[in-house]
């Protein structure tokens, strides 16, 4: 029995290209479930990470690559190093210096700051390539989708995740204590602290892609920080009862 040709498609061609690109981004997302399903097998760098050449990187010590290599024994495993300590950045995180409470006269102003220098920690769009955490978050962006399917990306991201919102609860509590101010009822320290770290960090998909408010483009990118930060504090926080 001969088999039956297809026919040509009878869709219109912008159709037909739609149909196809649609296809093709399921493609990609499978493609990365199953090199997310890889990296939980064994040490297997991802993304960008697979693409990093230990050449260009000794080159940059003015060695060649057998440099890397013999300390790491290939690229491979150089790649699955570097990825690794990208998407943990602990130390980072240990490293953060927040304004203190009690430089500030009033609690909003204090938190303004706050705001502000997490803007200022984080990504900004043109800038250029160097290690410090804003680029390290960036690095790990780049890595998030896999973590759909991978506990390899996923585990260390909320495990800093934890580290950064226990250090602003912490310091929030601080903070509610030196100016007199109590939580609103049903609300506690960690949601805050949870709503202001995601705050941020939606904050910082925006500087990826611009240095200017989004609405206002006479405003730097902080200033859409600070007026979603308003919102969430002010609908958070309120006197303490003095009586």
């Amino acid at each position: 029995m001969t088999k039956r040709k297809r026919g040509r498609s009878t869709l219109p061609k912008a159709e037909a290209r739609r149909r196809y690109v649609e296809m093709g981004q399921l493609v990609v997302l499978e493609q990365i479930r199953e090199d997310a399903r890889l990296l939980d097998g064994g040490a297997t760098a991802i993304g960008p990470f697979a693409r990093l050449d230990a050449n260009a990187v000794a080159a940059r010590d003015g060695k060649t690559r057998g440099a890397v290599t013999n300390l790491f024994g290939s690229q491979a495993a150089f790649q699955a190093e570097t990825m690794a300590l990208a998407l943990y950045a602990g130390e980072w995180v240990d490293r953060i210096r927040f304004p203190e409470p009690a430089d500030f006269p009033t609690a909003e102003s204090w938190f303004e700051a706050l705001l502000a220098s997490e803007s200022a920690r984080g990504p900004a769009h043109g800038a250029k390539p160097t290690v410090n955490d804003g680029f390290l978050w960036t690095l790990w962006l780049s890595a998030v989708p896999y973590g759909l399917w991978t506990r390899q990306v996923s585990r260390p991201g909320m495990k800093e995740y934890v580290q950064w919102a226990g250090r602003l609860e912490r310091l929030i509590a601080r903070a509610l204590d030196h100016f007199r101010l109590a939580l609103r009822a049903g609300t506690t320290v960690n949601d805050l602290a949870c709503g202001v770290a995601s705050l941020i960090e939606g904050a910082w998909l925006n500087q990826c892609l611009t240095r200017h408010d989004p609405y206002d483009p006479a405003a730097p990118i902080a200033a859409l920080l600070l007026r979603s930060g308003r919102l969430l504090w002010r609908g958070a926080i309120e006197t303490r009862d003095r009586g």
